[in-house]
């Protein structure tokens, strides 16, 4: 989960989650039990009101880094740096560092910004069209619980329909530009690992289309971030804050 969360936040597909969530529960008493102690830490890290203050916040205009020559600037910044704070003290993590908070910030920015120019250098695109779409079907499937989370991390439609527009590139680049494949052998391997920890886990053909599931985005994440690596160590990129 870190990996997706440095590619990008991912805000969109926390959504998502969240609302799938009941049906992945039945099938994932792995997870349940892994992330137990952690949730009763997450539970505390929510009841403490995490606030951004001014100035830790960059002006909309300001530069924060560039990219190959592409500037990013306070407007893309700030909304990434409340969530990244927001999200990290919900899950008990140490939120005082503001000048690590402030790394980790302009760390996601680049990453984002450098899948969306390799994107557009394959002709990779979305329009404002897809976006939008994609906006609604969320709104509709998910209208309260996506209001809440706009209030939560204190993002207007407009900032979040940038960040949106950025995981429909990123999806885009990532069916275009890796090849995913998981064996049957991997997913027996997987579920076999799952029963050492919990004999009542379930039946391998109920759990095998979710634990593929798991396998290929583990793997998709792994990709891309190699693929990320490599076009950070080849780009030009300076921090200006």
């Amino acid at each position: 989960m870190k990996k997706i969360i440095m590619l990008g936040l991912a805000l969109t597909l926390a959504i998502v989650l969240a609302a799938c969530g009941d049906d992945n529960a039945e099938g994932d008493k792995k997870k349940d039990e892994q992330t137990q102690e952690e949730g009763n830490t997450s539970k505390e890290g929510q009841e403490q009101q995490v606030k951004v203050t001014d100035k830790e916040k960059v002006e909309e205009g300001t530069a924060v880094a560039s990219v190959n020559g592409d500037e990013i600037k306070g407007e893309r910044y700030n909304p990434i740096y409340t969530q990244l704070k927001t999200q990290m003290a919900q899950y008990g993590q140490d939120v005082s560092d503001l000048d690590k908070l402030k790394e980790q910030t302009i760390n996601v920015l680049v990453e984002q910004h450098l899948i969306r120019q390799d994107a557009a250098s394959k002709g990779i695109k979305v329009s404002d069209k897809e976006v939008q779409s994609e906006f609604d079907s969320l709104k509709e499937e998910n209208g309260d619980q996506l209001t809440a989370v706009l209030e939560q991390f204190n993002l207007t439609e407009d900032q979040f329909k940038r960040q949106l527009e950025d995981d429909l590139i990123t999806t885009k680049y990532i069916d275009s530009q890796l090849e995913i494949k998981v064996t049957d052998k991997e997913v027996e391997e997987y579920y076999n690992q799952l029963k050492e920890q919990n004999e009542e886990i379930g039946k391998l053909k109920d759990l095998k289309d979710q634990i593929k599931n798991q396998i290929k985005q583990q793997k998709t994440n792994e990709q891309l971030q190699k693929k990320v690596d490599k076009l950070k160590k080849d780009a030009k990129v300076e921090t200006l804050i």
